[in-house]
């Protein structure tokens, strides 16, 4: 990508700038917004401390005299640079974007690199900044020119980041949920080996073999595959809903037309027509036949499609041929702790896109509060991401918090809790809350939770908590004055 493509695209991304000084900021905000969506400033590390727990940001532009109190806030962060690094070996090792891969926490991380603001760029300046992690620096007052060359050598870097290869993958992808690699977002167990196992395969030709329930993000797996091979690559996609798309006459051609890596993948593979399989089984025996190394298979399916295979419904000799390997994207509600990451960046997504009227949904998203982010975490998803990302844009577009748009609902027998055993001390689901919550937060929200388990009966929710029922009156009571 050239500095003049940078300049004419407007990446989705997020930055934010603290920075003490408002006239420091106005000269910046103007210049961030030809290359960011979202441009966020925070005048001290309180106000940045917040906006982290809402916003997920790729890039922080720091004024140089509060890097130290702010990375108080996050404890790990001095676990992960080495004073003796220089800043050539850190942007050979880090990702400039990895904001979240220096805290274990998923909600709140310091950013690892990051670009330095200062009045003066004395040498000790200089040294101090990268041993902390810089990536780059800005000098003030601002200069125009200075600041787009700056930004364009980010944004070039992290454009490069694609070409990078597959061993170097590995090393930050796996350990990284929100690297540049990253196309799926979460740092739970399940989608961590989602994103190992495609980073090892990406190095194969091994046809692949992607199922998972509808929005679990099949077609964001085969982009990050993609984005893993450092070759520019073809891409034929077939709807297997469309029988008539499958032609093998034409497949042929191009694959064979093409040197470049072709993929071809087939779109809900398991409603291929039984004579169609057929078909499809001879094209591929004859890419094998014409020796197209370059060719790589990937089908998606939202069943499991060995249960077809059982049933007589689709060959198994066609079966064993796409299904080299097999990768299970797992439904959003076995992985409810990717919940709140979700929220904050199809929240981002949004006010990027409708940013004439993002001060009003601003102050809408201000006001979700404890209840409404349970709300998210307790619901069931059978519509899995793509069901998160219209609730979300919902709820902000029609100034509707979560709890409330639930509540609206004509029926919600997704909710974990109403799949429960009705049992006195059942254990009312598994259930994931922001990192960023104090215990005082954390206490309101069970309690209430327990409360409302048990239809607003104080007697059993404090018997539940093993508490006193006056302990429960008194606790309400002081979050009513609150």
């Amino acid at each position: 990508m050239s500095v003049e493509q940078i300049h004419c695209v407007k990446p989705e991304q997020a930055v934010l700038v603290i920075e003490p000084d408002l006239s420091i900021w106005q000269a910046l905000s103007s210049l961030l917004k030809r290359y960011f969506g979202l441009v966020e400033l925070a005048r001290n590390v309180e106000h940045a401390s917040a906006l982290f727990q809402r916003f997920n940001f790729n890039l922080c532009i720091i004024e140089l005299s509060v890097v130290d109190e702010f990375q108080s806030l996050f404890p790990d962060v001095n676990q992960s640079v080495n004073s003796d690094t220089s800043a050539t070996q850190l942007n050979k090792v880090n990702d400039p974007l990895q904001i979240n891969a220096t805290v274990k926490s998923p909600y709140l991380a310091f950013p690892q690199q990051f670009i330095v603001i200062s009045p003066s760029l004395k040498s000790e300046d200089i040294l101090y900044a990268m041993r902390k992690g810089a990536c780059d620096f800005i000098a003030k007052p601002i200069d125009a020119v200075e600041v787009n060359a700056v930004i364009s050598r980010w944004l070039l870097q992290r454009s490069s980041v694609v070409n990078t290869s597959i061993v170097d993958t590995l090393d930050t992808q796996t350990n990284s949920p929100n690297s540049a690699f990253s196309v799926l977002i979460g740092d739970s167990v399940a989608i961590k080996q989602v994103k190992k196992t495609l980073n090892i395969i990406s190095s194969t030709g091994n046809a692949l073999l992607l199922e998972g329930e509808v929005g679990t993000g099949k077609k964001l797996a085969m982009s990050q595959l993609q984005q893993s091979l450092c070759s520019p690559s073809d891409l034929m996609m077939i709807d297997c809903r469309a029988p008539s798309e499958l032609d093998a006459k034409k497949i042929g051609l191009y694959c064979a037309n093409t040197l470049q890596t072709t993929w071809l993948v087939f779109n809900h593979i398991a409603e291929l027509p039984m004579d169609k399989q057929v078909e499809l089984l001879i094209a591929l025996d004859s890419i094998k036949l014409n020796g197209y190394q370059h060719v790589r298979l990937v089908s998606m399916s939202s069943t499991r499609l060995f249960t077809r295979v059982q049933k007589g419904e689709f060959l198994v000799e066609l079966y064993y041929r796409l299904a080299e390997f097999i990768v299970a994207l797992p439904p959003l509600r076995q992985r409810a702790e990717d919940i709140v990451m979700l929220t904050k960046y199809f929240i981002n997504r949004c006010l990027i896109q409708h940013n004439t009227d993002r001060k009003a949904l601003l102050n809408d998203y201000s006001k979700w509060g404890v209840s409404d982010f349970q709300c998210l975490t307790d619901y069931d998803w059978p519509g899995n991401i793509q069901e998160l990302k219209n609730t979300i844009e919902q709820c902000l577009l029609l100034k509707v918090a979560p709890k409330d748009y639930f509540q609206q609902l004509p029926a919600t027998p997704n909710l974990i809790g109403a799949n429960q055993v009705d049992t006195p001390h059942s254990s009312l689901g598994q259930h994931y809350l922001p990192i960023d919550w104090d215990l005082k937060c954390i206490e309101k929200a069970h309690i209430i939770r327990v409360i409302e388990h048990y239809d607003g009966n104080k007697v059993l929710a404090a018997e539940h908590l093993g508490v006193s029922r006056k302990t429960v009156d008194r606790k309400v009571k002081e979050w009513e004055r609150d």
